[in-house]
């Protein structure tokens, strides 16, 4: 369901993917959710993914990557980075991704504290207590600043 600010959007909706449900129980690491937006196109309409595309996926996949533990790839997100790579070869090497990538993770310039707060959000609800829990990344000189 799309919040109210958002309702006008709601005919537009094609298919909503949901990591949660894609997850078959295993200890496997769940698939980021840009993965498996990248392996539904792939399957219904591969012509849509432009390089364009293809960049802004990937980066959002080696992001989620990068935030685990070294060489934590699944097996689906390396699937899906390499024919995205294959499809695009003039796509910057993943090594170059990751460092923009880390250096800016860390850069809190030019950014309020709402939305680093937004960033990485995760509201879980029993129907009446509803808790937020949001993760925020910081050098820790920045925090003795705080």
């Amino acid at each position: 369901l799309l919040d109210s600010e958002d309702k006008s959007l709601e005919s537009a909706v094609v298919r909503v993917i949901n990591p949660d449900e894609q997850c078959d129980g295993s200890l496997e690491l769940q698939a980021s959710s840009s993965s498996l937006v990248v392996k539904e196109i792939l399957q219904e309409a591969p012509e849509l993914i432009t390089q364009q595309l293809a960049y802004l996926l990937r980066g959002s996949i080696l992001f989620k990557c990068m935030s685990l533990e070294a060489d934590r790839i699944t097996e689906q997100q390396e699937k899906v980075l390499s024919i995205l790579e294959e499809k695009f070869p003039d796509l910057p090497p993943r090594e170059e991704i990751i460092s923009v990538l880390q250096e800016t993770q860390f850069n809190p310039q030019g950014v309020s504290i709402e939305e680093v707060m937004l960033k990485d959000l995760k509201e879980i609800s029993d129907g009446e207590i509803k808790v937020a829990i949001s993760t925020v990344y910081m050098a820790l000189e920045v925090r003795g600043n705080l």
